[in-house]
């Protein structure tokens, strides 16, 4: 219905479906854009509406596939009735086209490929028969008792000649609208993942058709709102390191993690800004041979560092100021490298010092990680006791970094929660994990031996909502031994993320 109203003021012939004839959604489609007219499916319910479409299309006939009852035939009104053929001599004599069968392809991505040209490919043609048995093919018995078939009076398709582009995903619930866009003219795109800001290709196809008008067929692509929200990132906002606006699955992630200060933090302390770049994408470079997906430098740095001094503000952390972060920020987005945002609160909470960066986090390439080991209760001192927070101070994070990521029209961002104990994130089932404005990750945070940290691994991952990405953490000091970038892709299931090293 929505394709039919976006691309037809009017057509004064439609291809009508009946929800009892799904075999034949290949014939129907094809008819559909050979005639270059829009493809209407009828369902339990939707009868009016179809009724109302094809008054509002101004319809005088109708292909019909399947054999209306009820209700549906009082939908179709009084309009001159085609059966539907189903072989090439009833496409030929009832629509005057020349149907070939098409090759094996999933049904949306089949429909996608058809054009009015000599020869129409038609899934699920089915071969000549004689001339006494064709209209078992081509009409329901009823249509048969009614008298001679009748064929399709001539008009002119009032449809072609859009420039608008329609994205599509293999979901068979869409091919009625993917044909009715190819009827009119419109490019359609098969993509992988019903989201326009994954793929690279798709950002510059649309990009390229910006002023043709974007649209989407297929419940995955999350409603209109949604939809629209996507398509605005793919069409105005940069990409990010590795290609493409979304964090996962379109790339790994090695970081360095630490605070510029020096090395007592973690190793991206221990030389300089320029060297802490090139030793990440060196690192990064070395686990590229053991990865499908491009692995991407990082920098987690660490932004608020837990203090054993109360300090002026009384919250025992040391606020690095913007300035100070900034030229690590600029650097890194010059040099195609991530950078995350590091937040060991203390008696703050994670909102009131997320708020502090929000000019860094309008960076398209800048995350943020909450570090809960260092969110301390009233009367908590670091390293007396581990710190935690509960899923709703996480979540009131993500809501807030999911509104500054769409209203600044970011890529997606990378909301990273650190864990290597249970009770460091009470309440973790309940965590928000919807926003697709981020894609969250949990950090498995531990050392110890390889056996250690795989028990920790596990045990971490035990209940994890699927919408997180599993990240892990190397120590050159801590760990016995150091896992190398081999071990660390082949030996933990499933392949981590994003690594981090300290």
């Amino acid at each position: 219905m929505a394709a039919s109203s976006a691309f037809y003021a009017s057509s004064p012939a439609v291809v009508v479906l009946g929800a009892g004839a799904p075999a034949a959604a290949g014939q129907a489609s094809a008819a559909a854009v050979g005639l270059g007219v829009p493809l209407l499916v009828v369902e339990p319910g939707n009868e009016q509406q179809v009724a109302d479409e094809l008054e509002r299309l101004e319809a005088e006939s109708v292909v019909l596939y399947g054999a209306p009852e009820g209700e549906w035939a009082a939908a179709l009104g009084e309009r001159t009735e085609i059966p539907g053929p189903a072989d090439a001599d009833g496409f030929r004599s009832l629509l005057g086209l020349e149907a070939v069968p098409a090759e094996a392809a999933p049904l949306v991505a089949a429909v996608a490929a058809m054009d009015r040209g000599a020869q129409l490919p038609v899934p699920g043609l089915e071969a000549a028969v004689p001339k006494e048995t064709t209209a078992s093919n081509t009409a329901s018995a009823d249509q048969q008792d009614n008298g001679p078939v009748q064929e399709l009076p001539e008009f002119e398709a009032a449809g072609a000649g859009t420039d608008a582009i329609v994205l599509a995903t293999e979901d068979p619930a869409s091919a009625a609208a993917v044909a009715t866009a190819r009827a009119a003219g419109a490019e359609v795109r098969m993509v992988e993942t019903a989201d326009p800001r994954a793929d690279q290709g798709v950002i510059e196809v649309l990009r390229s058709h910006r002023d043709g008008g974007i649209y989407a067929a297929g419940n995955g692509f999350g409603g209109a709102e949604t939809f629209a929200a996507h398509s605005d990132v793919a069409l105005n906002a940069p990409e990010l390191p590795g290609g493409g606006q979304t964090v996962f699955p379109g790339r790994r992630m090695v970081a360095l993690y630490g605070h510029p200060s020096g090395g007592s933090l973690g190793v991206l302390g221990e030389q300089g800004l320029e060297e802490s770049i090139r030793l990440a994408r060196e690192t990064a470079a070395q686990y590229q041979p053991y990865s499908d997906e491009p692995v991407v430098p990082a920098l987690e740095i660490i932004t608020t560092v837990a203090s054993s001094e109360a300090g002026a503000d009384g919250d025992f952390s040391e606020e690095t100021a913007v300035d100070v972060l900034l030229p690590w920020v600029e650097a890194a987005r010059d040099a195609g490298v991530y950078v995350i945002l590091d937040l060991q609160p203390g008696h703050s909470t994670f909102l009131n010092q997320a708020l502090r960066y929000e000019e860094l986090l309008k960076f398209p390439h800048v995350g943020l990680a909450l570090d809960s080991e260092w969110r301390l209760a009233q009367g908590q001192r670091h390293l007396e006791q581990i710190g935690s927070v509960d899923a709703a101070e996480v979540n009131e994070v993500s809501a807030w970094l999911a509104d500054l990521t769409r209203e600044n029209v970011l890529p997606q961002k990378l909301f990273m929660l650190h864990q290597f104990n249970l009770s460091m994130i009470r309440n973790r089932d309940q965590l928000e994990v919807s926003h697709s404005e981020l894609a969250v990750s949990l950090h498995a945070d531990g050392h110890g031996t390889p056996g250690q940290k795989l028990d920790t691994w596990n045990a971490l991952r035990n209940g994890l909502q699927p919408e997180i990405w599993p990240g892990w953490k190397n120590f050159y000091d801590e760990d016995t031994p150091t896992l190398t970038p081999e071990q660390t892709f082949t030996q933990i299931d499933p392949k981590p993320w994003f690594i981090s090293y300290q």
